[in-house]
C-alpha cells in the first residue's frame, strides 16, 4: 500500500504554530479546524468504513497536541500531520492483522471454559482497572472525563463549571479516553468475544 501525501498548501501562520507550541487553545483549535476534515478524508481513502477513519483523525489530533512542544514551527505543519496520519494508518493495518490471530486463540479457549464464571471475574477486573485508570488521570483530566461519562454534562456545561474552552474539554476527553484504552488493550478483544457491552 502505498500513501500519498495530499498536495496542499501550508496555510497555516508560523505565528499560529508558535502560540500552538506554547499551549494555545484558540491556536490549537484553528489548527484542528483547517486540518481535521483533511485527514479524516485521506483516512477514507485507506479504512474500511468512516468510524475508523473517524478514531484515526481524532488519534492524530491527540498525538499532535501531546507532541505540540518538539513541533518547529518554521517547518511544514501539513507534512508533520501527516506523516502522523499515516503512520496511524499503517499501524492499524498491522495491528488487525495480529487481533484476528488472537482472536481465533480466545475463540479456542473460551470454547471450554465457564461462560458466566468468565463474564463475573472480567467484569470484576474491568472495573477495577478503568477505576484506577480514572482516579490516576490528572487532575483536569479526571474532572472533565467524570463530568462528561459519569454526570453527562454537555461541553458547554462542563466549560462554564470548570471555565474552560470546549476545545480544551475535547482534547481532555481524548486523553481520558486513549488512557482507558491503553489500560485496557489486553481486555477488549475478550469483551467482544463473550458480547460484554
Amino acid at each position: 500500500m502505498i500513501f500519498l501525501k495530499p498536495k496542499i498548501k501550508k496555510d497555516i501562520s508560523t505565528s499560529t504554530i508558535q502560540a500552538f507550541c506554547n499551549d494555545s487553545d484558540d491556536a490549537f483549535g484553528e489548527i484542528f479546524n483547517t486540518f481535521s476534515d483533511r485527514v479524516f478524508n485521506f483516512s477514507c481513502d485507506f479504512m474500511k468504513n468512516r468510524s475508523d477513519a473517524e478514531e484515526v483523525t481524532q488519534e492524530v489530533f491527540v498525538k499532535l497536541w501531546e507532541s505540540r512542544k518538539s513541533v518547529n514551527p518554521e517547518e511544514n505543519l501539513n507534512a508533520y500531520i501527516f506523516t502522523i496520519t499515516r503512520n496511524l494508518i499503517f499501524n492499524r493495518h498491522k495491528k488487525k492483522l495480529n487481533e484476528w490471530k488472537y482472536l481465533d486463540h480466545l475463540r479456542n479457549h473460551l470454547n471450554h471454559t465457564n461462560r458466566d464464571t468468565q463474564e463475573a471475574v472480567l467484569l470484576n477486573e474491568l472495573q477495577g482497572i478503568i477505576q484506577k485508570c480514572i482516579e490516576e488521570m490528572p487532575e483536569r483530566r479526571r474532572q472533565v472525563f467524570e463530568l462528561s461519562r459519569i454526570k453527562c454534562l454537555s461541553h458547554k456545561e462542563i466549560s462554564k463549571e470548570l471555565n474552560i474552552s470546549t476545545k480544551t474539554i475535547e482534547i481532555h476527553i481524548s486523553m481520558a479516553l486513549k488512557d482507558l484504552r491503553k489500560v485496557l488493550k489486553d481486555y477488549y478483544l475478550i469483551v467482544i468475544l463473550l458480547g460484554i457491552s
